[in-house]
């Protein structure tokens, strides 16, 4: 085999990522902490209606996306970009369920008078 065959078949080759090590918590935390924050930013409805406040959907939005593409920023050593990806798209879609069930709770109390 010549070496630019050699070359050329290096480069098709795909990179294997390994899983993180089991005591390796740094990636743990990062992980499971962006989670909860994703999770409590989209109860933030019920939050600011328990406060009085008209629910706003501006800051909510912005911060989720900043914390799941932050998140899969520290975390793009650990894995793959589908993982990343996928990681960032699962967050958004949490997220965003959380986010207009809550609203609607709130939506539907306040029309029926509850607050």
């Amino acid at each position: 085999m010549s070496t630019t065959a050699t070359h050329e078949r290096k480069a098709f080759q795909s990179v294997q990522h390994r899983p993180p090590a089991l005591g390796d918590m740094s990636g743990a935390l990062i992980f499971g902490f962006s989670w909860l924050l994703v999770m409590a930013i989209g109860l933030a409805p019920l939050a600011e209606a328990s406060l009085s406040r008209s629910p706003s959907i501006t800051m909510p939005t912005t911060v989720a996306f900043f914390v799941a593409v932050g998140s899969a920023v520290l975390l793009r050593r650990r894995y793959s970009w589908t993982g990343l990806v996928l990681h960032i798209f699962g967050q958004i879609a949490i997220w965003l369920s959380l986010f207009v069930m809550s609203l609607a709770i709130v939506l539907v109390a306040v029309s029926r008078g509850w607050s």
